[in-house]
């Protein structure tokens, strides 16, 4: 008995430690748990009733290593970074006061700890998409959450078809345990 109790111990542990998919910081359940939220629940563009199966393209949208660096960085100087249109601590979108050091950092070391560039689970209400070039299709990035888990920042984009798509940077502010509320868009574009 005690044998078959610690076998099972063992496994969730290797489970616990290699169970994670998207990051090694941040819990999938954690990720997964808000995707779920904004999928069925965000209208921020579209007043629609709750979509059945919203359709989001397989791959992970990508962060961007300009979205962290600061425009008086010397890094800029040093690599030339381009952040005009890509830093999200904005004083325009409040970001520059939502976001003290600490989280500035915990988000930057969830930034380095993405694990992986395809969502392998769908999330409730949705449909994974292998065709990118089809119609009404949703683009996520890996949400990165602030410290205290209270706020989250996600790049998204929507794609309607020709000339029809818009995106930006979203952030959000934990309202109770299973939901959440629009703050405001960084970068947001519309074409």
């Amino acid at each position: 008995m005690k044998k078959i109790f610690l076998l099972i111990i063992g496994l969730l542990n290797i489970t616990f430690i290699t169970g994670q998919t998207y990051s090694s910081i941040v819990s999938d359940k954690e990720i997964c748990d808000f995707l779920t939220w904004m999928s069925y629940n965000d209208k921020r563009h579209k007043p629609e009733p709750k979509p059945k199966n919203r359709q989001i393209y397989y791959k992970i949208l990508k962060w961007d290593i300009n979205n962290f660096i600061p425009k008086d960085s010397t890094l800029i100087n040093k690599y030339k970074f381009d952040v005009d249109q890509m830093y999200i601590y904005t004083r325009r979108a409040k970001t520059d006061t939502i976001f003290d050091k600490e989280d500035r950092n915990f988000i930057l070391e969830q930034f380095k700890a993405v694990k992986d560039s395809i969502w392998h689970n769908k999330f409730t209400n949705t449909k994974l998409l292998k065709n990118k070039s089809q119609t009404n299709s949703y683009y996520y990035s890996i949400p990165l959450f602030s410290l205290d888990k209270k706020y989250v920042i996600i790049h998204k984009q929507f794609y309607c078809g020709s000339l029809c798509a818009y995106g930006g940077y979203y952030l959000y502010r934990k309202v109770d345990e299973d939901n959440w509320e629009y703050v405001t868009t960084i970068h947001g574009w519309v074409s």
